[in-house]
């Protein structure tokens, strides 16, 4: 029963020219930006160990210089530390936060929003109020409290960012639970006496947590941008740990006067093809789980 899928009745018919082997080829649209955050992801891990150089050490015969000059690929930064070591010691605090506070937040939110969308009634409405009183705080007025109160600290800044996609992640979930709570698949398997806790984990969770994973993707480019945020705020890992968001940051005057702008526009750079990246990725995979859905 749990392989079935019921289909959606306002969700368009798939046509002919879409057929099972146009919905198995995700397309170069797909592929290009796993292939960036799968690079992205092996400098994060492997930082320590490829052949870069320091963080941290400058260069001081070789300062705000360009891109190949002096053995730095792509230059360095206002105080001669390389570029593209601190882009691949920055990708660890971004990724950190993206992957990490979605997780907990895909979690906890998820958690509430089955619960909610399962049962109905007076545990819906307590636990969406509390959604509800959550999303009526300003998001990035959140963030930055939660971060100035607790410190400047990769843990801090996580834990910030998680609290607040608990709301919308309860939401999406709340949501997907509801389309198929009430389906025929679930309905036989109540009706054959199995337990609440079976049928979510057996019927509900797998046909709802498609779109609530495709979501996540979303989100960790959210999240990916709101840490650039607190750091070029200054809030974010203490200096002299890299990010990319004080890398953008540390360059905004070579960048005004335009000495130097590369500082700021590589790490920018970065940080837009990594969040594009996950977006296309989510929206690729939510598209081709809706084309195949409607096709049965």
């Amino acid at each position: 029963m749990t392989d079935l899928v019921t289909v959606v009745p306002d969700q368009p018919v798939a046509t002919e020219a879409a057929g099972p082997k146009a919905a198995r080829r995700l397309g170069v649209g797909f592929w290009a930006p796993v292939a960036w955050i799968g690079l992205v992801v092996f400098a994060a891990v492997f930082a320590g160990v490829l052949p870069l150089k320091s963080p941290y050490q400058s260069d001081f015969s070789n300062i705000a210089v360009g891109p190949g000059t002096g053995g730095h690929l792509l230059g360095t930064d206002e105080i001669g530390r390389d570029i593209l070591a601190r882009l691949a010691y920055g990708a660890r605090v971004s990724l950190t936060v993206g992957l990490v506070a979605v997780a907990a937040g895909l979690l906890i939110g998820g958690a509430i929003g089955l619960v909610a969308g399962y049962h109905r009634g007076k545990a819906e409405t307590v636990l969406m109020g509390v959604v509800d009183v959550m999303l009526a705080f300003p998001a990035l007025v959140l963030v930055i409290a939660v971060t100035a109160f607790l410190g400047q600290s990769l843990r801090n800044v996580t834990l910030a960012v998680a609290i607040v996609a608990i709301p919308a992640f309860a939401r999406v979930t709340r949501g997907a639970t509801m389309s198929c709570a009430h389906r025929d698949y679930v309905t036989a398997a109540r009706g054959m006496g199995a337990t609440t806790w079976r049928v979510l984990r057996r019927e509900v969770v797998p046909n709802a947590v498609l779109p609530v994973l495709a979501f996540a993707l979303v989100v960790v480019g959210v999240a990916i941008i709101a840490e650039g945020g607190l750091a070029f705020l200054g809030l974010s890992v203490p200096p002299p740990h890299p990010s990319w968001g004080s890398m953008i940051y540390g360059g905004k005057n070579k960048l005004a006067d335009g000495t130097a702008p590369f500082i700021s526009l590589i790490p920018a750079a970065v940080m837009f093809l990594t969040v594009l990246s996950f977006n296309l990725v989510g929206d690729r995979l939510r598209s081709r789980f809706d084309t195949r859905e409607a096709a049965l």
